[in-house]
């Protein structure tokens, strides 16, 4: 059975505060899977959010990943948590896959007769008795993951990096200035408004497809920013650019709110291919 496993990250930081942020990160999901057309069932253990797809299963871990607040994705395919069972699906997964040597990567969670390290030995026998590959820890042609969780085994041979971060609407609604701003912004949980309806659309997608709305302020970011403090929301994300910040000083001594910068680290050309990354 084919299962898409979600990991998430700094939600699992927020104590008291995991349960809502766990459901605003589902709730993300959903809308976004709902709003590009793919469908499947969506379940919670602690710790893992999984779903069962029902289409496209592939395309649903590459895009989910891409939800903030979720660190990674993988397709896998689910067995019992018995190590016999575990070491032939092992072999199922990689049967078609053409390579001359391999690691075999277990951990586990829950209470079992048996320990990872039983785990990656009695699965790479299997698939090396099949295969003829040999075993390589260091520099392999491909990975088998081994996830036991309880009374679940997951395995699985890729794994779709995300964003992390925090799921949008987890924190107040901000406004921002320029689609990289507010990439970031939403990037901490912030839901947004933008300066532009081209920014809105541009960035509809990362926000996970909840509201985003726009005040449309004219001139350059040191007049839109000059604007935008008079707004009212409790903090502005802008574009500002190491180079630009001694223009910006006498503007910001006025400022009655916290007016956050993430481009200011970067470097133009790094900023140049984070956009092409971003929005191509």
């Amino acid at each position: 059975m084919e299962v898409v496993i979600v990991r998430y990250g700094e939600v699992a930081l927020k104590g008291r505060l995991r349960k809502r942020f766990e459901d605003i990160l589902v709730g993300n999901i959903r809308r976004v899977m709902k709003r590009e057309r793919l469908t499947g069932k969506i379940e919670r253990e602690w710790g893992r959010i999984y779903i069962h797809p029902a289409n496209k299963a592939k395309k649903i871990a590459e895009r989910v990943a891409k939800v903030f607040g979720v660190v990674s994705t993988s397709l896998a395919t689910r067995c019992s948590a018995d190590i016999n069972e575990i070491a032939k699906l092992s072999v199922k997964v990689v049967e078609d896959m053409d390579f001359n040597s391999f690691a075999v990567r277990a951990r586990r969670a829950g209470e079992h007769n048996f320990t990872s390290m039983d785990v990656a030995r009695e699965a790479g026998k299997a698939i090396k008795e099949i295969t003829g590959a040999k075993v390589n820890l260091n520099n392999p042609d491909v990975e088998i993951y081994v996830e036991v969780r309880d009374e679940n085994a997951y395995i699985y041979t890729e794994i779709f990096r995300g964003y992390g971060g925090l799921p949008v609407g987890t924190q107040d609604r901000v406004f921002a200035i320029g689609e990289l701003a507010a990439w970031y912004a939403l990037r901490r949980g912030c839901d947004v408004d933008v300066d532009s309806q081209e920014v809105a659309d541009a960035i509809l997608p990362y926000a996970c497809y909840r509201s985003v709305g726009v005040h449309s302020l004219q001139g350059r970011s040191k007049e839109k920013l000059i604007s935008a403090f008079e707004l009212g929301y409790p903090a502005i994300f802008s574009p500002i650019m190491a180079h630009e910040l001694p223009d910006y000083l006498e503007i910001l001594k006025a400022r009655k709110m916290p007016v956050f910068m993430p481009l200011l680290p970067f470097t133009h050309r790094e900023v140049e291919e984070k956009r092409k990354e971003l929005f191509p």
